[in-house]
């Protein structure tokens, strides 16, 4: 060994715990905890607070109101972008380790946002895409290389971008905007890529979208749809672009004045689905972006609440949402359909100005601009208890990390355990991370070592693990199917205890009514089967082999055979003639409009006339002549007036004889 590089090291290792300790002393969150990051404006600040203790660290100046957060996956460096009063845009890269300032960049135009891709590229490269308004190369997107800290490209959007977003699989980058020209929403798709003999090269393609301006915006978990909310005259427009298919474009007009004011998506176990808030209605997405379910906000919120800001736990089960000029925010229930929803009250009288949630699900956090001061809200998702910390200027941005930042890589687990995300694991056997963080061992398979394995007892069918001593689809054997119903005990398939086998079906006699206590026999339409038998369901009654339901049918009204009189109705089993109707000879007839009964039974009225509200009226234009009602402009006995005969041969017309 080179006796230069040994005598480099030891100092080298002092070096390297002396700035750890230093950046404990700085007040670094303690490993393993996730960090919310703040972005406040007035204090032109961002602030790191402790998840887990809600306790903040020395707020971290950047110059100008910031307008742009993230956070690098690894948690080691936070990334704002700003607009500077006196050396211009910038884009300022944060130490999250050492909580301060590591590098100012220039981002050749105006800054309106920033994203780092989840995952990093070939050689470790992490980059950070941050979004341009205007420049010396015009709009679009500047590109920095994370790991090197170093501008490496910029690619040409279309003016007037609003927000963006990369795909969870970090594939693409997606700008919405609306053209300054034509008022048309467009989506703008980048796609960033390093290629031989070149080190990096940029595409973008534009997608028109229905509408106008841009109200909500998102990605689905599998990275497949893009969501774009866009606005009309007549109301709110969801823009579905299919990624899979060419980046085709369906919209759904919501209308009558329903404009949405932000949009989430989330994944549970009924699938990947969207939350639209509205100034009227909450609305669920299905997984392809086609409207599932609208609920009014009147039948979920207080009527001082109109929803804003929504976002969803990562296991898509629960979501918060703010209320636009209220200091409250509502948590609902989205496990299956839209369920109750809880008001939770934040600690200072103004509204929400953002809101996010914990990677692990576990916390909402919410931001207020509070008049004295600022102040960020933990919301427990357990319990739904609060804690909250004050922070300086007025918060308007949150980001968070997977983890605190860890100095120098030194792990806080015991033993052989590995940190991953901020718990420490096993990855010899546990089989959501078998041999590394996040590599998950296909379903049935267990971790043996570190490498995913088959268990005896279980076989591999069609690249799946399966218990063939209980698996429906490979009973006994893979591919033996089960016919429907049966089930698969020790690798044969039998009915359950309690059905019987009827036409290659299992079914259970005491309740299916096509094999009613044994195979074939089908109960009479509108009977059930019960105990094995055909009855009539609870309400009902049996007359002349129908099921009736005695309360309501007039044919046998409060009992089998009792037949209301014409015109009566049946109601809770007696015979009722209704409001505005009288009994004329045996029949229930509506006296405000029958003319041989006007009013009253055996009251007619005169030819022509006709019955309104019980009384006998001579229509409008027509006029009453020898006791009839008669049109003076047709009749030839009464042309023009009462009495005037046409002579033969002549008609009336428009009161003439002619």
């Amino acid at each position: 060994m080179d006796p230069t590089r040994r005598r480099h090291r030891r100092p080298r290792a002092v070096h390297l715990w002396s700035l750890a300790l230093l950046g404990i002393a700085l007040g670094a969150p303690g490993a393993g905890a996730q960090t919310v990051y703040v972005g406040s404006s007035g204090s032109n600040t961002v602030t790191a607070i402790d998840a887990g203790t809600m306790d903040a660290n020395r707020p971290v100046p950047v110059g100008a109101a910031p307008n742009g957060l993230a956070v690098t996956p690894d948690g080691r460096q936070v990334i704002a972008t700003v607009l500077a009063a006196k050396d211009g845009e910038r884009v300022v890269v944060i130490d999250a380790t050492r909580n301060q300032r590591q590098r100012f960049w220039k981002p050749f135009g105006t800054p309106i946002g920033v994203v780092v891709e989840p995952h990093p590229r070939s050689q470790g490269r992490l980059l950070a895409h941050v979004l341009v308004r205007n420049g010396p190369f015009g709009p679009g997107i500047s590109q920095f290389n994370l790991k090197r800290m170093v501008w490496i490209h910029f690619i040409r959007g279309r003016r007037e971008p609003k927000r963006m977003a990369a795909t969870p699989n970090g594939s693409r980058i997606y700008v919405p905007g609306t053209d300054r020209n034509t008022g048309r929403a467009f989506l703008s798709e980048f796609n960033f890529f390093f290629g031989d003999g070149q080190s990096h090269t940029g595409l973008r393609d534009d997608v028109a979208l229905v509408g106008g301006p841009i109200d909500g915006f998102g990605i689905t978990a599998d990275s497949r749809f893009v969501l774009v909310a866009t606005e009309d005259r007549a109301g709110g427009i969801i823009n579905v672009v299919d990624r899979a298919n060419h980046n085709r474009v369906a919209a759904q007009s919501l209308d009558g004045g329903v404009f949405v004011r932000d949009l989430a998506t989330g994944r549970n176990a009924g699938g990947i689905f969207g939350l639209v808030t509205t100034n009227q209605e909450l609305i669920r997405l299905s997984a392809s972006g086609t409207v599932a379910e609208i609920v009014p906000n009147t039948t979920l919120f207080p009527a001082d609440f109109v929803p804003d800001k929504v976002a969803i736990t990562p296991d898509g089960t629960v979501a918060y949402v703010t209320a636009a000029g209220q200091p409250s925010v509502a948590r609902v229930d989205v496990s299956g359909r839209i369920g109750r929803a809880q008001l939770i009250q934040l600690p200072d009288a103004s509204p929400a100005t953002a809101m996010i949630i914990s990677p692990d699900g576990k916390s909402a956090f919410v931001a207020q601009a509070a008049a004295d001061a600022g102040i960020v809200s933990r919301i427990n998702v357990g319990s739904d208890a609060l804690k909250s910390v004050a922070v300086p200027g007025n918060p308007a941005l949150l980001a968070i990390g997977p983890v605190a930042p860890r100095s120098f890589g030194f792990s806080p687990c015991p033993g052989t355990l590995q940190l991953c995300g901020e718990t420490c694991l096993d990855l010899q056997s546990d089989a959501a991370n078998c041999g590394a963080c996040g590599r998950a061992c296909p379903a049935g398979e267990s971790c043996t070592a570190g490498r995913c394995q088959c268990p005896r007892g279980r076989e591999i069918c069609n690249g799946a693990c399966l218990d063939i001593e209980r698996d429906r689809a490979n009973c006994g054997r893979c591919g033996h199917v089960c016919i429907p119903g049966d089930v698969c005990t020790n690798g044969t398939c039998v009915c359950p205890a309690g059905k019987a086998l009827c036409d290659g079906r299992c079914v259970d006699e005491e309740i299916d009514p096509a094999n009613c206590g044994h195979c074939g026999n089908v109960c009479p339409a509108k009977e059930i089967c019960a105990a094995g038998r055909c009855v009539c369901p609870v309400g009902r009654e049996a007359c002349s082999g129908t099921c009736i339901d005695p309360d309501t049918d007039a044919a046998n009204c409060g009992r089998c055979g009792h037949r209301c009189i014409p015109g009566d109705t049946c109601v809770s089993g007696s015979c009722v003639c209704p409001a505005g109707h009288a009994v004329c000879s045996g029949t229930c007839i509506d006296v405000e409009s029958n003319p041989r009964n006007c009013g009253r039974c055996a009251s007619s009225c005169i030819p022509g006339d006709a019955c309104t509200f019980g009384r006998c009226v001579c229509p409008s234009g027509r006029t009453v002549c020898s006791s009839r009602c008669v049109d003076t402009g047709t009749d030839a006995k009464n042309c023009g007036r009462c009495g005037r005969v046409c002579p033969t041969g002549q008609v009336c017309l428009g009161g003439r004889c002619g």
